[in-house]
């Protein structure tokens, strides 16, 4: 880049700063990050000088200087226009939108566009544009957004803070400094460039710092895939801190965000791996990233944020889950525990709506102190009218941090330094939106929360610093700045010149007219030769690597690379140069999980211990981790709600339904008994009535409990009506069978043992036949299939274990009862299905012609032994039968270390054939 003012290269940034700062001069750096690394730089130099106290040094970035000016300039002039704040002129530009508020689909979202779109007029000096029709509609349509905008500015003397450039041009009495030395700007936007133009015709010497070009030839280092690059990076990283462990160390992306959880985690694994480890105390990492997060991600902003919206509208289940056990509304430790094991309790309340209102979770916990602190909270929000009140933004911010004080907010512990600084920063945004009453009038509760969360979604926080040896940041952001190495990451001619769109509210001709960002290919790609050169002066040594291949496909080195060093770079491959620090090889074979418990040291199960029912040899076979979880280790799930009912929930009421049919017990008016019984009820219309006297008796209950919601009501009448049909079309089907009497009906089985191991099971039902013999009969919603009976580890082994070691008498057949819409009837096994079971069963139905035998039944003895044993044994070993199918199920999946194997990412061989 040609020097746009008086320019001289220097071997050392630092020196070059520090000298003009002794003879007065003012450094304007192109970022905040550069201005604070230059302070620290300064405050370390004075030191060594001996001194224990000095003046601020006059380092300022762009933005800070310009305020700075204008706040000199406000205090000679108070008729100098109010500066808006960026929410108070966000506010603006929602509020000129109102007219055509059906136009847009997010009115908050269409003003921080609106916003940016006028600053990009402003930063280019093509305000005067907007004085001519713009064809483009879009276009058109912000064009008279902005005369709104212009004219509510010029009735209040507002100004915006993008015309701050401006309006500093034309200031002559400015008190500016003699000299300003500019530091890390990769290139000046009109705007700038006006503004010290002016201050050069006032007498300023401006002066820009420019690095030299790199003498050393750059590496380019070619690694396999991103993750590959990146773990060789953090090698590298190692190795240069083992040499010197006082060394700056810089590694840049195009886009930091992209990489930042990938990078956080293997740079912990590899440079401080004890981090892994929660039982170890936090201590600061020798790496940071530059790039901040959304405010209102930060756990203890996320929590007041979450209860506020509490207040005024039901949370989900996992967003209260989320504020009972965040602890920052605790008094002290034990409260923390008792509010977890509330919260597994209050999972199991059965309620139909996975939505939870603060008003009812207090009234529904009134003894705990957490839920009286609720109540406190909520009487004081009702005391404000905050559900039926307008109010100023300042009101509102004032009972804000009424409500957070009264929930004890951020809670008991000590705050670490981020979560004070995040807490401060919290308060700041409360006072900023406060603001808002000179621009935003009047407003309900509901919309200043709104106002607040989305505020608090677009501020970006940064922690301070605390100047770690390795510094990862952006391309942009690394200017101003000088590290002893750097390694630059993602070189790839995908992602590096980075690419974006033209703005959408501007017109395309005058953006490319005013050369904007992304509307010029070779704009675009000149910035980034700028920055690639600048990059490599940075330091003594620089790394460009890239990943030759991501999961589309393969990519090349960027050509910016070659146009930036047309002599050329020093190729390497990672794993040439992992040899080269004498670094390990990333593991290329995943680690298998070792059995989770050495079978010597399994205490025996008591043997006259229960040890569950047949679910538990169908866990066993599933996965024997699962049974040995849920048994010995006695881990249950977390249960979720979900909008109405769940598939297990309608499967338990169908059961109950079925079984006071068939049920001995139930009136003779309103019960079956025998085909005889059911073909007459059919006959004489009577089943109707039988089906929905049942089905009501079982939703009364429901009904009552959730009386109040109209929504509840009209769900709990359309799933009562859809019973109705489902059972009336498996009556009409059961009608057709053979002669049968039900003898039994949620029948305890007795005395079961299978080998040593005791269990408790109960068939849905069994069917007597004419000849003495019983058919065992399981209701199921879903697709079943009788080839879950198969192999030695049997999908569903419940049916066969009835059939075998329940202890049920002459057993000719075992089914399921499918009830299902479209794919009604029975599967299973039957010894005669045509005879005993229905006589118009095709030849080619498994039924027929997979007869229930005495082989079959020796097979399903001797599997569910095996089960058995290897239960008592304590085989615990993490083996899904179906892989990834049988891991999607399980209610357990963050007590295994699955994911850590191949064995949960692909189906078994004999899955695989079966699709």
């Amino acid at each position: 880049m040609l020097p746009l003012f008086d320019s001289q290269p220097i071997p050392q940034l630092t020196d070059i700063v520090l000298n003009a700062l002794a003879d007065g001069s003012v450094v304007v750096t192109a970022n905040a990050r550069a201005a604070r690394a230059l302070r620290l730089i300064h405050a370390e130099r004075q030191r060594e000088n001996g001194l224990s106290m000095w003046a601020t040094a006059a380092i300022f970035d762009w933005d800070t200087w310009l305020n700075h000016l204008w706040q000199v300039q406000v205090f000679t002039h108070p008729d100098a226009p109010l500066l808006l704040t960026a929410f108070q002129e966000h506010t603006l530009w929602a509020r000129v939108q109102q007219n055509a508020a059906e136009l847009v689909v997010s009115v908050n979202a269409l003003a921080s566009l609106a916003q940016n779109a006028y600053q990009s007029l402003s930063d280019y000096e093509m305000q005067r544009e907007k004085n001519a029709t713009w064809f483009e509609p879009d276009a058109e349509q912000f064009r008279q957004w902005a005369k709104s905008f212009d004219q509510l500015c010029s009735e209040h003397n507002w100004t915006s803070r993008s015309n701050l450039e401006a309006l500093l041009s034309h200031i002559n009495s400015l008190n500016l400094p003699k000299h300003v030395l500019l530091v890390g700007f990769d290139r000046f936007i009109p705007a700038q460039l006006n503004l010290l133009e002016h201050h050069r015709k006032s007498g300023v010497v401006i002066e820009e710092a420019v690095l030299p070009s790199a003498d050393a030839m750059p590496t380019l280092l070619a690694a396999v895939d991103a993750r590959d690059e990146l773990l060789t990076c953090a090698e590298w990283c190692r190795h240069k801190l083992g040499q010197n462990s006082d060394i700056r160390i810089g590694v840049i992306a195009p886009d930091v965000g992209s990489i930042r959880s990938e990078a956080d985690r293997i740079f912990r694994s590899v440079l401080m791996p004890q981090s892994l480890d929660l039982a170890n105390a936090p201590v600061p990492m020798p790496f940071e990233f530059s790039l901040g997060v959304p405010l209102s991600t930060v756990p203890v902003v996320r929590a007041a944020l979450l209860l506020l919206r509490w207040v005024g509208t039901q949370l989900p289940e996992e967003d209260v889950s989320w504020i009972l056990l965040s602890g920052f509304f605790n008094t002290d430790a034990s409260e923390t525990l008792d509010l977890a094991q509330l919260d597994f309790k209050r999972r199991n309340f059965g309620t139909l709506s996975p939505e939870i209102s603060l008003k009812g979770f207090a009234d529904h916990h009134a003894s705990k102190p957490f839920a009286r602190r609720m109540k406190r909270l909520l009487k004081a929000a009702d005391e404000s009218h905050a559900d039926r009140r307008e109010q100023t933004f300042s009101y509102w911010s004032d009972l804000t941090e009424k409500l957070l004080n009264l929930a004890q907010w951020p809670g008991y512990r000590s705050p670490d330094s981020i979560q004070f600084q995040a807490q401060q920063r919290l308060t700041r945004l409360l006072d900023d939106i406060s603001l808002l009453d000179s621009t935003g009038g009047k407003v309900a509760f509901s919309a200043f929360l709104q106002t607040l969360e989305m505020h608090a979604a677009e501020t970006t926080f940064s922690a301070e610093s605390h100047y770690a040896p390795i510094q990862i940041l952006g391309a942009l952001e690394s200017s101003g700045q000088t590290f002893d190495a750097i390694w630059f990451l993602g070189a790839d001619d995908t992602q590096w010149p980075q690419t974006g769109r033209p703005h959408p509210l501007l017109p395309l001709a005058l953006q490319r007219k005013a050369k904007m960002p992304h509307c010029d290919a070779a704009a675009d790609t000149e910035l980034a030769v700028t920055v690639t050169r600048r990059i490599a002066g940075s330091a003594a040594e620089c790394i460009f690597s890239y990943g030759r291949q991501n999961k589309e496909g393969e990519l090349r080195p960027s050509p910016i690379l070659t146009s930036a060093f047309p002599y050329g770079l020093h190729s390497v491959s990672s794993t040439e140069f992992r040899q080269q620090l004498r670094a390990p090889e990333p593991a290329k074979v995943k680690p298998q999980i070792e059995s989770a418990v050495v079978h010597s040291q399994i205490a025996p199960w008591p043997a006259d211990r229960i040890a569950g029912g047949a679910d538990l040899l169908r866990d066993q076979a599933a996965c024997p981790f699962r049974a040995f979880a849920t048994r010995r280790l006695a881990a249950q799930p977390l249960n979720r709600t979900e909008w109405g009912l769940d598939a297990a929930e309608r499967g338990s009421l169908l059961h109950s339904i079925l079984e006071n049919i068939w049920s001995p017990e139930t009136s003779e008016e309103f019960r079956i008994g025998s085909l005889d019984d059911l073909r007459r009820a059919i006959a004489s219309g009577r089943l109707d009535k039988i089906l929905r006297y049942h089905i009501g008796n079982e939703f009364s209950d429901l009904a009552h409990e959730h009386s109040e919601d109209p929504w509840m009501q009209a769900y709990l009448e359309s799933e009562q009506h859809r019973l109705l049909v489902r059972l009336r079309d498996w009556m009409q089907y059961e009608a057709k069978r053979q002669p049968f009497t039900v003898d039994k009906v949620e029948e305890k089985l007795k005395d079961v043992s299978v080998g040593p191991l005791k269990l408790n099971l109960r068939a849905d039902r069994i069917d007597r036949l004419p000849n003495g013999s019983h058919l065992l009969v399981d209701y199921k919603t879903g697709k079943v299939s009788a080839s879950a009976w198969k192999s030695e580890r049997p999908d569903e082994p419940q049916l066969p274990l009835y059939a075998v070691y329940g202890n049920v008498e002459h057993v000719n057949g075992l089914l399921f009862a499918q009830i299902r819409a479209g794919d009604t009837g029975f599967v299973g096994r039957a010894a005669n299905a045509q005879q005993t079971l229905m006589a118009d069963l095709p030849a080619n139905s498994s039924l027929v012609n997979q007869p229930l035998d005495n082989a079959m039944q020796h097979a399903w003895r001797q599997a569910l032994l095996q089960l058995a044993e290897e239960f008592l044994a304590g085989e615990a070993s993490v083996d899904p039968k179906h892989g990834k199918e049988s891991c999607t199920y399980c209610p357990l999946p963050g007590l295994c270390r699955v994911a850590e194997t191949d064995q949960a990412i692909e189906p078994d061989d004999a899955e695989a054939e079966d699709a």
